[in-house]
């Protein structure tokens, strides 16, 4: 449990500092007109998906003319692939460093559990850009969806090798299997942005609950 309270803790640290991390609704301040309109896009983006987002409600949120969107970006998809493929390439950042943060002798579990952690953490409690591109990959049109997918890629090779380190030899033996077991556990964490609602229950129970599936899963395959 010591563990899940330094991370709480490091997230909310990243949520006061981190000028794209807002709470709902927010927008950033100052004269970086590009950043709140990413902001703003990717809150948007997060509650009405590709297709209900309008440039329109994209400046009205960022409380800017829809000219200066114009200035920043040439189009509603350009806009829109900046936004998912920054919420893409943060997750990654973000777990990658958690995972770095551990002994040098974490053993190959640990190191799951905690991409596992630091993964549904950043999506729940942190970013609208990472709920924005879970909730709206599928949806885009195919030139941006390959983007979308190839900077995803390089995540999910991060993550196969932790899954291909705890699995070991057990059940989960062959490449397919450990592949299909990845893309579960990832399947599993980014769904929770659909189900998970502030006060029914708490982010610590909802991690505790991944770890212990995660573990037990695992486990059970030696």
């Amino acid at each position: 449990m010591k563990r899940l309270t330094k991370s709480a803790a490091k997230a909310a640290a990243e949520r006061n500092t981190l000028s794209t991390d807002l709470a709902e609704g927010e927008i950033s301040k100052g004269d970086n007109s590009k950043m709140r309109i990413l902001d703003a896009a990717a809150y948007v983006l997060s509650r009405r998906g590709y297709a209900g987002t309008r440039l329109e409600d994209i400046a009205k949120q960022a409380k800017l003319k829809i000219s200066t969107l114009y200035y920043h970006f040439e189009s509603r998809e350009e806009l829109v692939l900046e936004v998912l493929l920054t919420g893409s390439q943060r997750v990654k950042r973000h777990t990658e460093e958690a995972v770095a943060m551990l002994p040098l002798d974490a053993s190959s579990m640990d190191r799951l559990c905690a991409a596992v952690e630091a993964h549904l953490r950043y999506i729940l409690e942190i970013s609208h850009y990472s709920e924005a591109t879970i909730r709206n990959t599928g949806q885009l049109p195919d030139r941006l969806r390959r983007a979308v997918m190839e900077e995803q890629l390089k995540y999910g090779q991060f993550w196969q090798a932790l899954v291909d380190g705890a699995a070991g030899t057990g059940v989960c033996a062959s490449a397919n299997e450990r592949r299909a077991l990845r893309l579960l556990i990832i399947g599993a964490l980014n769904w929770t942005i659909e189900w998970w609602k502030p006060g029914r229950i708490s982010i610590d129970e909802v991690v505790t609950a991944a770890l212990t599936m995660t573990r037990r899963t695992l486990n059970a395959s030696r």
